[in-house]
């Protein structure tokens, strides 16, 4: 019952933390172009992370993205991009506190706290790459997103 509890806190902490993402306007217009390798996150999400972006930065002319395209997908860049970083990040410095606390013999009730709170984050993170994916795959044609998918599992990973 307990861990019930705390997996709904932790949901509605994401919807809201969402949905008040998605009520303020990226305050710099971030293109896809412009992000660098971004791969040093790929540990942070609760699940193997779908980063279509290296392959869609590479391929945009490949695919024939067109201008309204890209408005689109850059729009989710824009919005979220910069809360993605942020929380990798806290990600990566919360997952060093624990494994400090668990090898210099820590308290039990902070590390507890700090697996919650990392397992909170990357589940937040988690949902906004599937967004991610979601707004590429809605202003793609069908066709396109094949073609990028095709593209992704030629990659050499």
């Amino acid at each position: 019952m307990r861990k019930l509890i705390v997996l709904i806190g932790i949901l509605v902490t994401i919807s809201l933390s969402i949905a008040q993402d998605e009520t303020r306007e990226g305050q710099d217009s971030l293109t896809f172009e412009q992000i660098k390798n971004d791969s040093w996150m790929d540990s942070a999400f609760l699940v193997k992370r779908f980063n279509f972006l290296p392959v869609l930065q590479k391929n945009a002319g490949t695919l024939g993205l067109t201008e309204e395209q890209k408005k689109i997908i850059n729009s989710f860049y824009s919005k979220y991009y910069q809360k993605m970083v942020e929380l990798a990040k806290s990600i990566q410095e919360k997952e060093k506190q624990l494994q400090d606390l668990i090898i210099n013999g820590g308290d039990s009730k902070k590390i507890k706290e700090l697996i919650v709170e990392i397992a909170k984050e990357k589940a937040e993170l988690t949902v906004y790459n599937i967004k991610e994916v979601r707004t590429i795959q809605s202003a793609l044609t069908k066709e396109q997103f094949e073609k990028l998918k095709n593209l992704i599992s030629q990659q050499i990973i």
